[in-house]
């Protein structure tokens, strides 16, 4: 047997081990993407100089807008970059299919900041909320992607392994309802925290009956 057909079976399925990007490099990349993220949302709040008197009094009137949206958006993509985390630390390897899911998935969060921009602009129009449930919507999608990849490469139970994903769903039928209505596609939103804190409870019992716990 040559060098490359044991390096080729050093791994399950014959993965080349060489071809595969270290966790921690993954993970650093994924920490500047939510770092400059989150810096691009920050530097959106502007209010416009040489302004005075009324004029000053309506422009920090808008600045509220501004930092609500930011507030929104920080924490859709603190709460992605927690449960990124989360599911790296149970990844075993690397692979071709987590490595590019997660570069799509780190693609749809360094757009954030666009759709947040929209929806400051255009909240009560189809394009504010609808670009941002889907741009959000599909990050949360493959973030779930890559958590049930890594569950199933690995065999390890998963603290997120829920039949449904939570956020994605929230947020994509929201797109629908902001075509009726956008002020009822915002307020959907809400409902990721009950929906979210009833998968984590439903994982959180699904583990303990895996191992055997009460």
């Amino acid at each position: 047997m040559d060098d490359g057909t044991r390096r080729a079976g050093s791994r399950p399925g014959g993965a080349d081990p060489a071809a595969e990007v270290p966790r921690e490099r993954l993970i650093t990349l994924t920490d500047g993407v939510v770092a400059i993220a989150l810096t691009l949302l920050v530097l959106d709040i502007q209010v416009p100089k040489g302004l005075s008197g009324r004029e000053l009094d309506d422009a920090l009137d808008d600045v509220w807008s501004q930092i609500a949206t930011f507030l929104l958006s920080a924490v859709v993509i603190a709460v992605f970059w927690r449960a990124h985390h989360a599911s790296m630390r149970r990844a075993v390897r690397i692979d071709s299919a987590l490595f590019w899911l997660n570069i799509a998935f780190l693609v749809l969060v360094s757009l954030i900041p666009f759709p947040t921009s929209v929806l400051e602009d255009y909240s009560d129009r189809t394009v504010g909320p609808g670009l941002y449930g889907t741009v959000v919507g599909l990050a949360a999608l493959l973030l779930y992607a890559m958590e049930a990849h890594i569950h199933r490469s690995t065999g390890v139970a998963s603290l997120r392994s829920v039949p449904l994903p939570a956020q994605a769903v929230v947020f994509l039928v929201s797109v629908g309802i902001a075509v009726v209505s956008p002020l009822a596609a915002l307020w959907s939103w809400a409902a990721t925290v009950p929906l979210a804190w009833a998968a984590d409870r439903y994982a959180s019992r699904a583990d303990r009956t895996g191992t055997g716990q009460p």
